[in-house]
């Protein structure tokens, strides 16, 4: 009998063992070795919610939506669903030439604010950003990356540009004075055309020192432990397409895909459901290859113009792969056709209402408290 106890003990220890290591194999990944304990909470949670669905976010939501801005407690997600959006995203843009205000025209001090709103509600904050250009010449200026790079002309500049980051991060701290954990998603997209650090004018090893130099900096320079890095190709459509720019996995948490619906080249939408499904299913291959998250981190159509964008050309495809979370573009507070997100009597408001009170779609009361 004593034999059989002492064995039971062994086997319980074991298991036990083999039941913590799983628990805690997600933060394991994490790229930061130095992550503080509320990060890997943190990626630990995002693994745990893949299970039960995608999360739903929009961009700018709190701040302001379609033809309206600051009014507490709104959100045009909320206004067509009744509930709030389970992940918001902001622009960081002009927070390296400290500014007062992002490039979408809402305070540093209100995003702050909305941040730990969101982590109170056990949500998500995620960020972009359009960062300026350190050379000070066309967006499109070749060598505009090599010229910010250790030892070259712009180098201090960017730098600098980094200090105010950093800052901005050091802030966003919880009522309890903890740092509040977010995903931040810098340089975006680098083949496409518009951005100084596109591949077009930089070199693919540039992109990826310049992405090094960032996350080593805020990291070793700055003691920033409490960001994830999201790193977002625009349509991939072959495992090259995400590869052939990566940083490497100790600069990556989670692998994005970006891809808008533009109506003048693809009227149905047809065009745009194959390419999402392809490039989800790239990006998320990918990502299980090299431990790292899934999420479709921008896209959506403007003005939505097909009525059921969201249940038979969105849903349908992202049930398909296994994501984190899905964001939508923003709706603008000043132009009245710009708009990512239907707003109630909206042609596609039902569609979007049935859309995001489906089960695998997860609003902000959707989420698991204890996940």
């Amino acid at each position: 009998m004593k034999r059989i106890f002492l064995v039971s003990i062994l086997l319980s220890i074991l298991f036990g063992c083999n039941e913590e290591k799983n628990r805690d194999k997600p933060a394991r990944n994490i790229s930061d070795k130095e992550a503080s304990s509320s990060l890997q909470e943190f990626y630990t949670t995002l693994h745990a919610r893949m299970n039960e669905g995608v999360m739903l976010g929009h961009q700018d939501a709190l701040a302001y939506g379609n033809m309206w801005y600051g009014e507490a407690g709104r959100s045009d997600v909320k206004s067509v669903c009744g509930d709030y959006p389970a992940v918001v995203g902001w622009n960081l843009g002009k927070v390296e030439v400290n500014s007062a205000l992002n490039t979408d025209s809402v305070p540093f001090a209100k995003i702050k604010e909305y941040v730990a709103k969101v982590n109170k509600m056990n949500g998500i904050t995620t960020f972009n950003w359009s960062v300026a250009n350190p050379a000070g010449k066309d967006i499109t200026g070749k060598g505009v990356v090599a010229s910010i790079l250790p030892g070259n002309e712009n180098h201090n500049t960017y730098i600098s540009y980094l200090d105010h980051l950093a800052n901005f991060f050091l802030e966003l701290k919880d009522e309890n004075g903890n740092y509040i954990p977010v995903i931040f998603r810098p340089f975006d997209s680098p083949a496409t055309t518009d951005s100084w650090w596109n591949l077009r004018n930089n070199t693919a090893d540039e992109y990826k020192e310049l992405w090094k130099m960032t996350v080593d900096y805020l990291r070793s320079n700055k003691g920033i432990h409490h960001v994830l890095y999201a790193y977002s190709v625009y349509a991939p459509s072959s495992e090259s397409d995400i590869s052939e720019y990566y940083p490497g996995d100790e600069y990556v948490d989670v692998v994005g895909v970006n891809l808008y619906l533009d109506l003048n080249d693809d009227s149905d939408g047809s065009i745009f459901k194959k390419d999402l499904d392809k490039s989800l299913d790239v990006a998320s291959k990918f990502s299980e290859k090299h431990s790292k998250i899934t999420a479709l981190t921008d896209t959506g159509l403007k003005g939505i113009k097909l009525s059921n964008f969201f249940s038979s050309i969105v849903e349908p495809v992202i049930s398909k792969h296994k994501i984190s979370y899905i964001l939508f573009g923003r709706n603008a507070w000043n132009i009245e056709e710009y708009y990512h997100i239907p707003v109630p009597g909206h042609p596609a408001s039902e569609d979007f209402a049935e859309f995001a009170s489906s089960p695998r779609i997860l609003t902000s009361g959707k989420l698991d408290r204890k996940s």
